[in-house]
């Protein structure tokens, strides 16, 4: 197999920058862009030690900590070389293109990872996750993430297979039995055992259903004109992002900006004041805003604290219960600065009172929109990370059912069909069974230097 090579760190300026080798070739073409002969005895595995860097006419590119990973303990089980050249684009493409001129060949996006689950240094799983990691904009989803990468779930879904094992090797057992002559205590334990399994199952799917609601969270701010939506968005994003008036209908467009919730990320949208209009115009904006609401998992919704409740503003409570039901609702009620007006109860939803004006406002009114975000974990919780995966556990979550049912019913030689569909679907995810096409896929997503 070839040596591949690529920079594994971004293009950008920065302290240092990531130029990864692998392959059998590694440290031949390393010791050419050091101008040494034996490597092996100068760079010691995993030792991270400092080298003039060259390029094929000998000019010298840059000084650069160079670090030798050895077969088969390095990330894609290959011999890995890593060049922390200064950072910046420049240095980091010299050194990239002098690889290339000793022999390497530039590395396909996703190709170290591939070959590391070739090799059996990380499995589906793993591999999934560390895609999801690198795309995750949720720090309470970290957490859960991690534990994929170090081998958690596959673990415990390797824990499961046993125990289908087991039952199937009960099953064999007992196939050339009369019914009368089957040992029923036996059946009885493999049905518990099932049931405990796709409990185990249904808690993983419901908690990756939860998992991927929290993947680009929209938010929006909606209400009527001139209760300060405007102003609620400058205080989240600190700063005077949309304009500001006492003038109604002000905003006539979305303005969308991304913004930390106590550290989750998500898309923010102020929008167009929501009231009665014939100007085509306002009706465009008044329509977008709607569509931003419906298209959000969190809502903002504000209201003048100093001003009775408005036609208006009953109207726009009227399009929540309706048309956002399943989302997360917010009230928000502003201007508390000024004497209230407004007595309303906003029953079933949350409120907050504050005044856009006290920057100390903020702080509170992210917390609140925090507890939107939260997901418990615990030891037992565990997530899938796209789509795939859920379909492969839920199809042996059925096999699971469909074979408890033939167990209870005496069928052995059907439910152990079904068991043994039930455990490929989990060899699917964790080892590539004939799917190179979903495997290219799949690598794709990563970027070169991974």
């Amino acid at each position: 197999m070839n040596t591949i090579v690529a920079i594994s760190s971004a293009l950008a300026k920065s302290a240092i920058s990531i130029i990864r080798l692998s392959g059998d070739e590694a440290l031949r073409i390393a010791s050419k862009l050091l101008k040494k002969d034996a490597l092996e005895n100068l760079l010691i595995p995993r030792k991270a030690t400092l080298h003039r860097i060259y390029n094929e006419k000998g000019e010298m590119l840059d000084k650069a900590i160079v670090i030798y990973f050895k077969s088969p303990k390095s990330f894609t089980g290959e011999d890995i070389v890593e060049f922390q050249s200064h950072g910046g684009i420049l240095v980091a493409n010299e050194i990239l293109k002098a690889c290339l001129a000793f022999g390497a060949t530039l590395a396909k996006a996703g190709e170290f990872s591939m070959r590391a689950l070739r090799n059996n240094k990380l499995d589906l799983v793993e591999l999934e996750a560390t895609l999801a990691l690198i795309n995750n904009t949720n720090t309470n989803l970290t957490k859960l993430l991690t534990r994929n990468i170090d081998g958690k779930l596959s673990e415990m879904l390797e824990s499961v297979r046993q125990e289908i094992l087991n039952i199937i090797a009960q099953i064999e057992v007992n196939i050339d039995y009369s019914e009368e002559d089957l040992d029923k205590d036996i059946l009885s334990k493999s049905v518990s055992t099932l049931l405990s399994i796709q409990a185990r199952f249904q808690a993983i799917l419901d908690s990756s259903k939860h998992y991927q609601k929290l993947q680009d969270i929209k938010l929006c701010i909606i209400g009527k004109p001139n209760v300060g939506k405007s102003s609620l968005l400058n205080l989240l994003l600190m700063q005077d992002r949309a304009i500001v008036s006492d003038i109604a209908g002000t905003t006539r467009d979305t303005i969308t900006a991304m913004l930390d919730i106590c550290g989750n990320l998500v898309s923010l949208t102020d929008t167009a004041g929501i009231h009665t209009s014939t100007d085509s115009i306002e009706m465009q904006g008044i329509e977008k805003s709607m569509k931003s609401a419906r298209e959000s998992e969190i809502i903002l919704c504000v209201f003048d604290i100093s001003k009775p409740m408005s036609k208006e503003d009953f109207e726009i409570l009227d399009f929540l219960k309706s048309e956002c039901s399943n989302k997360s609702v917010l009230i928000v009620l502003n201007k508390n600065d000024l004497a209230r007006q407004n007595t309303h109860d906003f029953t079933p939803f949350q409120t907050i009172i504050l005044n856009t004006k006290d920057e100390n406002n903020a702080r509170l009114l992210k917390e609140k929109i925090a507890n939107f975000l939260t997901m418990e974990i615990d030891n037992n919780t565990f997530v899938l990370t796209n789509a795939t995966q859920s379909n492969l556990l839920e199809s042996a979550y059925k096999n699971l059912s469909v074979a408890k049912e033939l167990l209870m019913n005496g069928s052995l030689e059907l439910a152990s069909f079904e068991l043994h569909q039930s455990l490929q679907s989990l060899g699917s995810m964790t080892k590539p069974y004939d799917v190179e096409d979903m495997l290219d896929s799949m690598f794709s997503q990563f970027c070169v230097g991974k």
